[in-house]
């Protein structure tokens, strides 16, 4: 059972944390995942529909990058990550809640949470990428700043910042502390990545047992969507206890 901590805690333990606070939360958050594989799903059977209308096949990473510049299909890529921002934000505030050991609100309710603040959110998105790009130019800006402007999700979606707070309220968050919450991160990304590896494994196995027909292709959306209802909160969970753990450690570095 997940339970706050009293006190700052290693990589390993908000590592520990993460997932108990994913295991505690799932029930909640799988309908808001189910509509996160619905909206990828979607993307993907229209992507698969475009390349067949144009007689590529996409088995070949030069076919794939043809389809994906396709003006159509940058546009959907764009409506679906900016949908998939707006649930983002629905696992936030639902996991939030279950943090807290509230009833926390009703999917529908922290759906629309996450599409009210939709407008700030992609602001701060846009804005924390620039700056990162930018600093990637020069290498390590970029790196620090994909650390200390990580966590402005978490001050948008539970203290209902403005899109300049966020980034700002994840700078004051994590300063003093980058390698700590860059390490768990990135383990919580690796974590997320071995288990999307996974299921493209599992997928591609299927797939060559099923067959490239209709059935086949079937069968491996099935599975990419089931592995989607499972990945999707697993991030947001991850950085929600590195933002107690990190907001312990402010307590005790002000209580010294």
């Amino acid at each position: 059972m997940y339970e706050k901590p009293g006190a700052p805690r290693p990589v390993g333990g908000v590592i520990d944390d993460a997932i108990k606070l994913y295991r505690e939360s799932f029930r909640r958050c799988a309908p808001i995942g189910v509509l996160g594989a619905m909206v990828s799903a979607a993307f993907d059977l229209i992507v698969i529909e475009l390349a067949h209308r144009a007689g590529l096949p996409l088995t070949s990473l030069e076919s794939l990058v043809r389809v994906y510049q396709e003006p159509p299909v940058m546009a959907l890529n764009l409506l679906q990550i900016v949908l998939l921002l707006a649930l983002f934000g629905a696992f936030i505030v639902t996991q939030n809640a279950v943090s807290n050991g509230e009833p926390g609100p009703s999917v529908a309710q922290a759906i629309g949470v996450g599409f009210a603040r939709l407008g700030r959110c992609v602001m701060a998105a846009v804005i924390s990428t620039l700056l990162i790009l930018l600093g990637c130019l020069l290498i390590v800006p970029g790196i620090y700043f994909s650390g200390i402007l990580s966590l402005w999700p978490i001050a948008m979606y539970v203290d209902d910042a403005g899109a300049i707070q966020s980034l700002d309220a994840s700078r004051k968050l994590i300063r003093g502390n980058w390698w700590h919450a860059s390490t768990v991160l990135a383990v919580a990304i690796l974590i997320a990545l071995a288990f999307s590896m996974f299921a493209g494994f599992v997928a591609g196995i299927v797939q060559l047992l099923a067959g490239a027909d209709a059935a086949g292709q079937t069968m491996v959306q099935i599975i990419g969507a089931a592995a989607n209802v499972i990945l999707l909160p697993m991030l947001p969970a991850g950085m929600i206890a590195l933002a107690n753990d990190l907001k312990q450690r402010q307590r005790a570095a002000g209580a010294t």
